[in-house]
């Protein structure tokens, strides 16, 4: 699910992998060396490889978008909850939903 229309997230994104790449390797030369304890380094770069890993898991991940044939429940009709739309995806709005500008759509419980 990779957003290809924000070409300043994918130049991070590949900035953050290119930074963390350098310091695995660094620390796998200063390891070598006798720089810094061996069992550092492996910790270290096991650090690094769990990162790196959620990182591309989020960024491939959908964000939980709103599906443009939602409508209200019964139980939201009921009571006296406002009922709202988005202004730009002209749907219905759940609580705790957000527009996002760069996917264009309505994301669930965005932060």
């Amino acid at each position: 699910w990779l957003n290809k229309a924000d070409p300043a997230g994918t130049i991070m994104a590949v900035l953050v992998w290119v930074l963390m790449g350098y310091s695995a390797l660094t620390m796998t030369f200063l390891a070598k060396t006798g720089g810094i304890p061996n069992l550092a380094a492996m910790l270290y770069n096991s650090l690094a490889a769990l990162a790196l890993t959620c990182h591309i898991k989020t960024s491939l991940t959908d964000p939980g978008a709103v599906p443009t044939a939602a409508v209200p429940t019964q139980e939201q009709r009921l009571t006296a909850q406002k009922l709202s739309m988005c202004s730009q995806c002209q749907t219905f709005k759940p609580p705790f939903s957000h527009h996002c500008r760069i996917c264009n759509r309505c994301i669930s419980r965005m932060d």
